[in-house]
């Protein structure tokens, strides 16, 4: 039911705002201040204060978080508190957004879609790798841009069976 109503008021944004409000100009610059909240974002990752990360999703009662097609998070606290839990085993995060695009919708909201690659080393050096793709609905309130759904897909590598490859087809 939140999720439905949370489809409905962005509709109702975007129904209610007349082209001539949300120029090109104002376009360009919600998209300059979100890539900034995205830089800043990933530098509290990168410094481990995840913390400060948290403080980048909305603590609207619509947020949801998604991985690999699964709600994983229903609020913005849940998704807070693993982050929380993590950071004493985590010695070094990195994350890169592979040419993220933002796409301004109306005044006050806009879409992220990008590619992204990460490696975290936990305590002991042990380092994982994990990639694949990000979109999240960012909107804009009075503590600045925040994040109100996401979703992240992984790049699923198979597991190698040993088997022998077939040739390409010619």
């Amino acid at each position: 039911m939140r999720a439905a109503c949370a489809a409905l008021v962005v509709a109702l944004a975007l129904g209610g705002c007349h082209a001539s409000q949300f120029t090109a100009g104002h376009r360009a610059a919600e998209r300059d201040s979100v890539a900034q909240m995205l830089d800043a974002w990933r530098g509290a990752l990168a410094a481990r204060d995840f913390g400060r990360a948290a403080t980048f999703y909305s603590s609207d009662s619509a947020f949801r978080w998604f991985q690999d097609g699964e709600l994983k998070y229903r609020s913005a606290r849940e998704l807070a508190d693993t982050m929380l839990a993590m950071a004493p085993v985590v010695r070094d995060f990195g994350m890169s957004l592979i040419e993220p695009e933002i796409t301004p919708v109306a005044p006050g909201v806009a879409i992220v879609t990008t590619n992204f690659a990460e490696k975290i080393t936990d305590t002991t050096g042990e380092t994982i790798g994990l990639a694949g793709a990000l979109s999240m609905t960012a909107v804009h309130g009075d503590s600045g841009w925040r994040f109100l759904i996401g979703h992240t897909s992984s790049v699923i590598v198979p597991a190698d069976s040993g088997a022998p490859r077939k040739p390409p087809r010619s």
